[in-house]
């Protein structure tokens, strides 16, 4: 073999004394590399351009993708901060007696009951004029005719994505849920969501007794720094209940009275509790005597500024993120001063699937009707009365501590 040259030695020797020369050459000949392939990431030519015609505007990452087909509103929402921090808007939507309550968070909307039968084009109309088109959220309070008559219209309308209910529906809100696809959840006291910026918390019930507006799903919003409740037909010891829990908070901006205004909801106790700036009644023509005139006189003792559906029309409340309100009614916007009810006595109101209703007093010795496991007593007929009916009299019914269904309206 011939002779090495010198040089060849040389380099030879340098790699065999320098790895650690070599190893710096490498990495720095990689990092050459990658730089350059990132820099041409961000600066390839689009083909049209380099075709020699006009290059088109630069797409957004998200139209790249427009392939992709758009999940429908009612299943999907927009998470954007745009869309759940602007104004929160509460809608008292004008249906006669019974209620339905549209809350709308930027592109997020919940709708509270649904009104007694034929509602649906009101509540339809309402939402509208919201720029509603779907549900995110449905809450069933409770299932009296008066809150659900037009409910599975608006389910089969709306489909709203989730329903919260305190008990069992009835097998055609069942049926409406199913061709939705809504999830149905049962709420009870502790529960809580969020619909946009709205925080909302389940207060009632605990566990379900069978006494449907005692059972009543009651839900406590916060509104930019504000508090309402929304109290479906709440009556009874739940009523006492959710009082005693308001009470470890600031006092309430709005109360929706429960059950109309009857005479068997919204104690003196209750009302000392929430301390409620503003109350909303929902309530039409009625031959229960609704709004009665001792809840009202008990609300205006509290200093409580009174609105209701029958005098003022659907009602309106938008709330900014700072807390500013604002305050629009579709007919007067004077406040409610006296009960102005459309006759009755005073009853307990509320038309129910299958339930008597009607005010009457009668003597001591009238026979009512207890069950083995309720705290009211009954008429007969009452469908409370299914599963036992055990007859007493009115006088010892009262002794033994019952006191009268809201539902059935028994003497008193």
């Amino acid at each position: 073999m011939g002779k090495r040259s010198p040089s060849g030695r040389r380099f030879r020797g340098v790699f065999r004394r320098r790895p650690s020369l070599v190893a710096a050459l490498v990495l720095a000949g990689l990092s050459c590399v990658m730089v350059a392939a990132a820099c041409g990431d961000t600066t390839e030519t689009p083909p049209s351009a380099a075709a020699g015609g006009s290059a088109p505007p630069q797409a957004t990452p998200t139209a790249s993708r427009s392939a992709k087909p758009t999940p429908s509103l009612s299943k999907t929402k927009t998470t954007a901060s745009a869309n759940s921090s602007g104004p929160v808007r509460i809608v008292f939507v004008n249906v006669g007696q019974g209620d339905a309550i549209l809350v709308q968070s930027g592109s997020h909307e919940m709708l509270v009951d649904g009104g007694p039968g034929g509602a649906a084009d009101s509540v339809a109309s309402a939402a509208s004029k919201a720029g509603i088109t779907d549900l995110d959220v449905l809450v069933v309070s409770h299932m009296h005719a008066d809150h659900i008559g037009a409910t599975d219209e608006l389910v089969n309308q709306y489909d709203p994505e989730k329903a919260y209910i305190a008990g069992s529906c009835n097998s055609t809100l069942d049926s409406a849920f199913a061709a939705s696809n809504t999830r149905v959840n049962q709420a009870r006291r502790g529960d809580s969501f969020t619909l946009g910026s709205v925080k909302v918390r389940v207060l009632s019930p605990a566990s379900t007794s069978g006494e449907a507006n005692e059972d009543s799903l009651v839900l406590l919003l916060e509104v930019g720094g504000k508090r309402l409740l929304l109290a479906g037909d709440l009556t009874g010891p739940n009523e006492s209940a959710v009082g005693g829990i308001c009470a470890r908070g600031p006092p309430l901006y709005l109360l929706k009275v429960a059950h109309h205004a009857s005479r068997y909801s919204t104690s003196s106790t209750f009302l000392d509790d929430t301390d409620p700036k503003f109350a909303v009644i929902c309530v039409g023509s009625n031959a229960y005597g609704h709004p009665t005139p001792d809840t009202i006189s008990r609300l205006k003792a509290e200093g409580t500024r009174i609105y209701s559906t029958q005098k003022n029309g659907t009602i309106t409340l938008t709330i900014s993120a700072s807390g500013a309100a604002k305050w629009q009614f579709a007919k007067s916007s004077k406040p409610v001063t006296s009960a102005g009810g459309s006759g009755g006595s005073g009853g307990s109101g509320g038309t129910t699937a299958g339930g008597s209703s009607g005010s009457s007093s009668s003597g001591s010795g009238s026979t009512v009707y207890i069950t083995d496991t309720g705290e009211c007593y009954h008429r007969d007929g009452c469908q409370y009365l299914s599963q036992s009916k055990i007859p007493i009299k009115l006088q010892d019914a009262k002794a033994q501590g019952y006191r009268a269904c809201s539902v059935c309206d028994p003497p008193t």
